[in-house]
């Protein structure tokens, strides 16, 4: 709930809010919305990799996807208080899906990556072009592909659906209570002096780092489509995104960290934002910060030095998106530090 806090009196005032179909919303609309931020809102399993969305006239679940263990997510949203029972929908869809196996599951994975070819998430899905679990195990990036008998040993659902729906609320908490792995995850739409705002409620705790704070982000450096840009980007030290990713430099602010990912490697550099004047090179598709280098300048692959996926896992005991130009979530101040120390320590070698 958002309440506004009364200064004068230090009282709490409760503010109304709506669901999606108040703003001439439609079911779909809240699918999209919830796809594209997926990894922004749900966090009890840290990460997800998409592999299905509903399409038009199937009997398809609205969103599924993996975890890093192989199990599948099933998600059910609900713009708005309905008389339809959505836990009724959602254990329909776990009897059809948890009886896929791996070679179904592949079909399913193909057929939607192609789909989503020029949408919002090409991002995620641009440089694949193996088999379910090639991309699985790159998405996560796992030391060894997933056997298949290792995929949708195990089902996880989840309603989407409106914070007063109580009765929607009642029947997920029974079905709780009978042993099946089924949570609601609430959203609420506010209206505030004209402008809209979403609020959603991340599983197990809410919990997301403030960006206005000084954070580090491991940042993509584009090396499947452009091998040079690494090279480019030390030697003139800045970090760059190219193409559709030029919007992602936007989420840096000055003092930041950036730590450069290089694909196949891990971080091998790390920088801090000198300025915040964004310089935009129409020509090349490419948008860069200027960057104090905080590690040796590197000239070629022999120079490198890289802290892997693996390592940094271990060192901060947290996964991240991987697939992403920006492995979210962001980095805190310590976190940061204790990469950055991590990284100098393999170039002092």
């Amino acid at each position: 709930m958002l309440y506004k806090y009364n200064q004068t009196n230090k009282n709490l005032e409760e503010l109304g809010f709506c669901d999606i179909t108040h703003l001439d919303g439609r079911e779909k609309d809240l699918e999209d919305l919830c796809a594209q931020n997926l990894w922004k809102m749900y966090a009890e399993d840290n990460l997800l990799m998409p592999i299905l969305q509903e399409r038009p006239y199937q009997e398809e679940c609205d969103m599924g996807a993996l975890n890093r263990n192989g199990d599948l997510v099933i998600f059910e949203l609900k713009r708005c208080v309905s008389k339809e029972d959505a836990t009724m929908q959602i254990m329909k869809y776990l009897q059809i899906y948890g009886q896929k196996n791996y070679r179904e599951l592949n079909d399913i994975y193909l057929k939607y990556r192609e789909s989503k070819k020029g949408s919002w998430q090409d991002e995620i899905h641009k440089n694949c072009k193996g088999e379910l679990k090639t991309e699985h195990r790159e998405f996560f990036q796992l030391e060894e592909e997933l056997q298949e008998w290792q995929f949708n040993r195990r089902q996880k659902l989840v309603v989407v659906g409106n914070s007063s729906d109580d009765a929607l609320i009642n029947n997920i908490e029974f079905w709780k209570g009978k042993g099946i792995d089924i949570d609601f995850l609430p959203y609420r739409f506010y209206t505030i002096h004209g402008e809209i705002y979403f609020e959603f409620f991340a599983k197990p705790y809410d919990y997301h780092l403030n960006p206005q704070n000084r954070k580090g982000i491991m940042f993509d450096t584009d090396r499947n489509n452009n091998p040079d840009a690494l090279w480019d980007m030390i030697k003139n030290k800045k970090v760059s995104a190219y193409g559709a990713a030029r919007r992602f430099i936007k989420r840096f602010n000055k003092n930041d960290y950036a730590f450069f990912y290089h694909a196949g490697w891990g971080i091998v550099g790390a920088g801090r934002i000198a300025s915040k004047q964004i310089v935009d090179i129409k020509e090349k598709k490419e948008r860069y910060l200027k960057v104090d280098l905080l590690t040796p300048s590197i000239e070629k692959e022999s120079d490198i030095r890289y802290l892997s996926p693996k390592e940094i896992k271990g060192i901060l005991k947290k996964d991240f998106w991987w697939a992403s130009t920006v492995k979210s979530p962001y980095l805190s101040k310590n976190e940061s530090e204790e990469l950055l120390e991590a990284l100098k320590a393999k170039y002092s070698e």
